[in-house]
């Protein structure tokens, strides 16, 4: 992971990556998650469709990592993520051809060291749609 350093950053500048929502990686994440909380097994698993759906979903704490996973490894390991926030839009379906955005919208340095970069974030699949979308506030460390 490279060190993203505030002076290289500039409004309007995007980051993307895939993002394969296989069944595999949400029983995955689902059984990490339920490792981590102390929650018990659980028979609804990620082949269910829940009611009113066309087909199995993926959770939206995972859609929200995702979108957090690509700002962290973005800004690197000296950057501070301040803040992140996001609206469920419509479900993230399991299967889609997805994208994880992010947009740098805003940079403001900082009085006492680094400075802060304002970016939208969102997940968008094949049809254009962008199902999550949110807002993340990093700080990044100035160049040495």
């Amino acid at each position: 992971m490279d060190q993203r350093y505030f002076e290289d950053v500039e409004p309007g500048d995007e980051i993307e990556t895939p993002w394969d929502a296989t069944p595999e990686a949400v029983a995955e994440f689902m059984a990490t998650r339920r490792l981590a909380s102390g929650l018990p097994e659980i028979e609804d698993g990620p082949e269910r469709v829940r009611p009113g759906f066309e087909r199995p979903i993926v959770p939206g704490s995972m859609s929200l990592a995702v979108l957090s996973r690509l700002v962290t490894d973005w800004m690197g390991s000296r950057g501070r993520l301040r803040s992140i926030s996001a609206s469920y839009r419509r479900p993230v379906y399991r299967d889609d051809q997805l994208r994880a955005l992010a947009l740098v919208t805003d940079t403001e340095k900082q009085a006492e060291g680094g400075g802060l970069v304002k970016l939208d974030v969102y997940i968008e699949n094949e049809r254009g749609e962008r199902p999550l979308q949110g807002v993340a506030v990093v700080e990044l460390p100035l160049r040495p």
